[in-house]
This record gives structure tokens, sequence and C-alpha cells, in this order.
């Protein structure tokens, strides 16, 4: 699956342990990030979350030492327009999957390490669901206290930056493009307004690019906001990100602009074939499959290509769509 503007933001930026470990301290408990060792903040391969959902979640997984153990960080970042009522739920089955592939691992082990669950979550109305398991239970009043010990028991750390000024993220002791990832999130589902103030975030902007391979941290910054801008005057919007960005900012801007043009262009050009594609086959053979329409859908340009050339002469809608 495509990753979204926002899920190739977030794991561009903060799978880097530089700009995590800053996140991180600003919003764990402070007794807790006095026990990790962040030197040792290493991420993890793999995504736990539902592939429906992926398109309005993204996730990353990190260990660190806490003392003469390790510990697992699980930060899921949420990206949708409210909020999840069962989120503590639908975290105890992601955690419960990094602990089977933590056993796979290690099929000896007959312990498992601690997972700090952690919510990076933006919406319209802001955070207004339980952030504890327990909350969830559905008991008579006064019931919880009695079997508590019974059932599972855990919070998750919630950064929500639904409400945060400007002035606050700008604040927080982050790495540069870290905060500025941040904001650039807290005003996602406004782009104008993003583009508007993106000119007081200047003295940032320039930190960012001062920093090691702050240019092409930029540059994915400048392609997100484009991506998700989807104006209906996009030179208008162009000049405007350009005015804000500062004239550093312009070959970069520029480039991608160009570049996301192209790939529109060639979608486009791509959805065409696929297009006549099928009409030809319709034409051809009759009414198609729903696994023939679905390949088509899904081919790339060489393969579309090659069948456009085979479907007048083939004997069979088989023989159009074997690969040669």
């Amino acid at each position: 699956m495509t990753p979204t503007p926002h899920d190739a933001l977030f794991k561009a930026t903060f799978s880097q342990p530089e700009h995590a470990a800053a996140a991180l301290r600003e919003v764990l408990p402070a007794a807790v990030t006095a026990r990790i060792d962040f030197a040792t903040l290493a991420l993890q391969s793999g995504s736990f979350i539902d592939q429906k959902l992926a398109a309005s979640q993204s996730d990353l997984l990190f260990s660190a030492r806490l003392g003469r153990t390790s510990v697992f960080i699980y930060v899921l970042f949420e990206h949708q327009s409210t909020t999840h009522p069962l989120m503590a739920f639908r975290l105890l089955e992601y955690m419960v999957r990094i602990w089977h592939g933590y056993l796979e691992r290690h099929p000896k082990s007959t312990r498992i390490p601690a997972i700090l669950p952690v919510v990076l979550h933006h919406s319209d109305t802001g955070w207004n669901a339980a952030v504890a398991f327990q909350e969830l239970i559905d008991l008579p009043p006064g019931t919880l206290a009695l079997i508590a010990e019974h059932v599972p028991h855990f919070r998750f750390v919630l950064d929500d930056i639904s409400a945060e000024t400007d002035e606050a993220l700008r604040a927080r002791a982050m790495t540069a493009l870290g905060r500025l990832v941040l904001w650039c999130f807290r005003h996602a589902r406004r782009p104008d307004e993003l583009v508007a103030r993106l000119s007081g975030w200047y003295e940032v902007v320039r930190e960012v690019r001062r920093a090691p391979g702050g240019g092409a941290a930029l540059a994915r910054v400048w392609r997100y906001i484009l991506n998700i801008a989807d104006p209906a005057q996009p030179r208008e919007l162009l000049q405007r990100l350009l005015a804000a960005a500062g004239p550093e900012a312009e070959e970069e801007i520029v480039t991608i602009a160009d570049y996301l043009r192209e790939q529109g262009r060639l979608a486009g050009e791509r959805e065409g074939q696929r297009s006549a594609l099928l009409k030809q086959l319709r034409l051809r053979f009759g009414e198609l499959p729903e696994q023939v329409v679905a390949r088509v859908r899904a081919a790339d340009a060489a393969q579309i290509e090659g069948w456009i050339e085979r479907v007048i002469t083939s004997p069979t809608l088989d023989d159009v769509l074997t690969e040669r």
C-alpha cells in the first residue's frame, strides 16, 4: 500500500533515533526518562497496525536499555478527524503482536519485555476518550476494584497536539526538524493556514537547514505541504509557499513542485491507458471477471503497454494477460 503523506513524513522523521529520542523525552514521565538510556534507542522492524487503518495510523517501535534490561517503546501516530473510543483496546492488540514477534525470535524466553505505548494524536475535536484500558471494562459501579487485579491494566502516554499553540510547539525541547514536523501535522487539515503561518517558523526552518541532512529533510517537508494542499489554484499556493519559506528554499520547492506535477501527469496517463485497455478487452472478450479488472488496475506501465499491444492479435483473454 502506498504510504500517505502523513505516514511518509512521520516515519522519515521520527524513525531516526535523534528526533525520536527528543520527542519521547518531551512526553514520557520524567521519572521514566531518567531511567531510560536514550543513547541505546534503536528502531525495530515491522508495523503492527491493521492494514485497513493504514490510511489514518502510522507506527514505530523502538527498543532501549532501562537499567539492566531492555524496554520497547511503541509510538502510534493517529491522524484522523475524530477520536477512537477503543484506542486502549486497539493498542493492546498491537502490543500482543509485538510480544508474539519477540517470542518468535526468542523461543526459549520465559519472560517478555515491557512496552511503553505512546499515542501522538491530532484531530478536529482533540482527545476525548479513555487513555486507560480499565476504563473500557463494562462493569456495575464499584465492581472494578474487586476484580482489578484479574483484568489487563495499563495507560498509554498521550501527546495530543490538537490544541497546542504554535508557541508551545516551538518551545518544545526537541530537534528543530521534530518541532517543525509536529507543527505541520498540527495544521495539516488547513493547508492555507499552514502556509500563512510558515513565515513565523523561519528561524526554525533555518535551524533545520543548518543541521546535517537538513536540506533533504526540508525537501520532505515541502513535498508534504504540496501533497496535502491540493489547492484550487496551485500556482498561487506555490508562490505563497516560496515567499514564506525564504529564498534559500526556492530551488528545493520548485524542484519538488515540478516532480509532483510530473507524477500527476504520469498517473493520469496510466489511468487513461488502463481505462482504454479495459474497454478494448470488453469489446473483444465480453464482460471481464473481477480478478482481471483488479489485475489491470494494479498493473504497472510496462505491463499495460504489453497488454495493449497483444489485445488485438491474441485469440483469448488468457493469452493477452500471459506474461512473456
